[in-house]
């Protein structure tokens, strides 16, 4: 879901649409309608509905992973329009460009729209896309079960919705197994994928050097054909195991993931949590103090950006979702603390929609043979 906005055509995208003296540039995937004297460039999805119907309609407080670029020919004004938790950056310099490839001066975070005219003059509006926070007590159950309705819902919604070919990729991990159970109990119809590809279009092969500076597109498929793959991003962080944030959490609780490392030595995330890189998180935040509220860490992950569409294939990312962490932060410390260690929370989801699933999980999160436990379902 790239795209590039300036008085000069790039010749690194795709696809290329010119209104006055301003060219706007994408990848592949995008499409277009023309409305009157407003001209709509979208790619993405919503949870509810499909896009291509209601591009009007859409607001900023949609819930989907989409983006629309509207061009008003007679204002002469061109709006970014994304789903509440926009899944990319946007990087801009007045006059000069605005793009989500290549770092400028500016940054728009996710709590910002753009609005631009011709001359490439931009405006930034701040918008609040955490929402209210409930920080009242919540039982275990009810987090579950809660959690549960949210992501039953969601695939329910998209399947419904979906005419593409949809694919999963199970990596060993966690997250890409909750997201494939939610379709395993909805019955869905799709390709499990056993291999790793990444077809070469013109987008891919003119930016890949770009486009692999973004950590999430290093391990990510794509297929020139029009397809969706199942995404577990940003599981980690919206389901309370991001080292950051997790570890925020703890810190307001009187304990840390280092602490916990000692009482849990077999648990899923040890030798993850152990890693050098993360070690140096948790002495970062025990030196230096830090917020550790809900909104702090609902902000620190809704500018979490990881991958968004690429090409032809579209990420259907379930677990990107805010109210999701806020039921999370919510529940019984122990049971959060199973959680952020060993992934319990999310196991017990697993198994509510694929009883036995859970033993497809690698033994240790990202270190050695993540695909072992694998076997047994590709028999």
């Amino acid at each position: 879901m790239f795209f590039s906005i300036s008085p000069v055509i790039h010749d690194n995208f795709s696809l290329h649409w010119q209104v006055g003296n301003v060219f706007i540039d994408t990848d592949e995937g995008w499409r277009s309608q023309e409305n009157n004297d407003q001209l709509l460039i979208y790619k993405g999805y919503i949870d509810q509905g499909r896009l291509d119907q209601q591009l009007l309609s859409v607001d900023r407080w949609t819930l989907g992973n989409f983006c629309i670029i509207i061009v008003d020919r007679i204002q002469q004004k061109i709006r970014i329009v994304s789903d509440q938790y926009r899944s990319f950056p946007i990087y801009f310099k007045n006059g000069y460009q605005v793009n989500n490839l290549v770092l400028l001066p500016n940054t728009a975070w996710t709590g910002s729209e753009l609005e631009i005219d011709f001359n490439l003059n931009i405006t930034e509006h701040r918008v609040d896309v955490i929402g209210p926070i409930d920080s009242s007590p919540l039982s275990y159950e009810s987090a579950l079960d809660q959690v549960d309705k949210i992501l039953t819902n969601k695939t329910q919604q998209f399947l419904h919705n979906n005419s593409w070919p949809l694919k999963v990729f199970l990596s060993g991990g966690i997250d890409t197994l909750l997201v494939y159970s939610y379709l395993v109990n909805a019955g869905a119809e799709f390709e499990l994928v056993d291999y790793y590809h990444v077809d070469h279009d013109y987008f891919w092969r003119s930016n890949d050097h770009l486009i692999k500076q973004n950590w999430g597109y290093k391990q990510i498929h794509h297929w020139r054909e029009s397809c969706v793959l199942a995404s577990g991003a940003p599981g980690d962080e919206f389901m309370l195991r991001s080292p950051t944030t997790a570890n925020l959490y703890l810190h307001r609780n009187n304990t840390s993931i280092p602490q916990l490392l000692e009482q849990y030595p077999q648990c899923l995330h040890y030798l993850y949590f152990n890693l050098d890189k993360h070690q140096k998180i948790f002495q970062e935040q025990q030196n230096i103090q830090q917020d550790t509220s809900d909104w702090a860490i609902c902000n620190i992950l809704a500018n979490d950006w990881q991958h968004w569409h690429l090409g032809n294939t579209l990420t259907w990312t379930p677990l990107r979702d805010l109210e999701i962490i806020k039921i999370l932060l919510r529940m019984p410390l122990p049971h959060a603390i199973n959680q952020i260690m060993d992934s319990e929370f999310s196991k017990c989801l697993i198994e509510r929609n694929a009883p036995g699933a859970t033993r497809f999980i690698s033994d240790q999160k990202n270190t050695g043979p993540s695909l072992k436990n694998l076997n047994c379902l590709f028999r």
